[in-house]
Parts: C-alpha cells; structure tokens; sequence
C-alpha cells in the first residue's frame, strides 16, 4: 500500500513565479498535459491505483479529475489538503515580496515553521490542518483500500512541509534542498505518514 502524492498541474502563475497560496488558480494548457502525462506514467509503473484524493482547489482538483476520468476512479475532495495560506504575500513573486514586505518576509523567514505569514499560516499550521485530512485518508486506506495504493492531488508547499520532517530538515533553508515538480510522483508508504506525525510535536517551540 503506498501514498501517491502528486502537485497539481502548471498554472500561469506558475510560470510567472508568483505565489498562488489560497488563489484559486486554473491550469493552464501545459498543465492539462502533464495531467494527462501524470496518468501515462501511473500506467507505466503499473499502480494499482485504489483512491484518488483532492485540494478542493480548481489547480489540483482539476488534475485529479483528469486522473480520475483516466482510471475510471472517482475524486474525494479532503478538507486540509489545500495550499499553505501566504497571506499578504499571495499575487506577488519572491522578489517583488523582499521589496514590498521587507520586515514581513524577514521575520517570518526566521522561523518558518512557527511564524505566520502575515494574514496567513506558518509551516506548523499547515501540518497540523494536512494531517487532520491525511488521518482520515489513513484510517479509510486501512479499512477499504490495504491491498492498493492511492493518488492525493495537491500542492508544492504541503508536499514540501512532509519531506522536511521526514528528511530532519529546516524548514528555513529546505526549500533549497527540496524540489516539487508539477504533476510529478512522490512515494511515501502509511508508515513514514504515521511517523512523519509523530515528529509534528516531538519538538514543540518554546513560548517566548
């Protein structure tokens, strides 16, 4: 039994590099063939395809759904699946944020996975909601879906956020050691989900 977590498909923004968050963004062109591409590969590596689980936002739902369509699976939209809330930050590049947000963007790189985005979520925020879904994700695979595998449609960040536990990364510097591709494949099995939350609040931060 594994966990196929998959980011969504391009979008515009995605090439304009501006932070998308809680804006809804389409697919665009390119997007939909990845999508289409992301079941080709499925095929190829034979899954034994269950679930598909979904953001309930238009980038990943769409993808999901195109995936679904493809294997004749229907597409369960999760609560806490959804992208990391940005905030003030959201519309805006990187670059365009380090000058419009100097002290925001300071500050909240200082302690990414305690402090919030302004108007938005930090790292830890987006964890505890992910896994609030993921849980009940984990408790239908064991009852209905143990001899297959699952595909969960969602997002850079939330992917991102896993992999940084799993891997005993920083959260301030992982996004350098970490790279989430649209519509690209990332294996994790039901154990690493359970031990991933266990590291959620093994450390918790010191109130200051």
């Amino acid at each position: 039994m594994s966990i196929l977590f998959v980011r969504h498909g391009e979008t515009d923004w995605n090439i304009a590099k501006r932070v998308q968050g809680t804006t809804d963004i389409p697919l665009n062109e390119n997007g939909r063939k990845q999508a289409e591409l992301l079941c080709e590969n499925l095929e190829k590596e034979s899954v034994n395809l269950r679930r598909i689980y979904s953001s309930r936002q238009i980038r990943a739902l769409t993808t999901a759904k195109i995936a679904g369509s493809r294997f004749n699976i229907p597409v369960k939209v999760i609560p806490g699946l959804e992208e990391m809330n940005f905030g003030l930050f959201e519309g805006h590049t990187w670059d365009e944020i380090g000058v419009l947000y100097p002290d925001e963007l300071t500050k909240w790189q200082s302690d990414k996975r305690y402090n919030k985005v302004p108007n938005g979520e930090s790292y830890q925020d987006l964890l505890e909601r992910l896994f609030s879904g993921l849980n009940q994700i984990m408790e239908e695979m064991k009852d209905n879906y143990s001899d297959g595998d699952v595909l969960i449609l969602t997002h850079g960040a939330v992917i991102m956020s896993l992999l940084t536990l799993k891997k005993d990364l920083d959260f301030k510097t992982s996004y350098m050691d970490i790279s989430i591709e649209n519509a690209k494949i990332i294996k994790l099995e039901l154990n690493d989900l359970e031990e991933i939350q266990q590291k959620l609040y093994r450390k918790p931060r010191l109130p200051e």
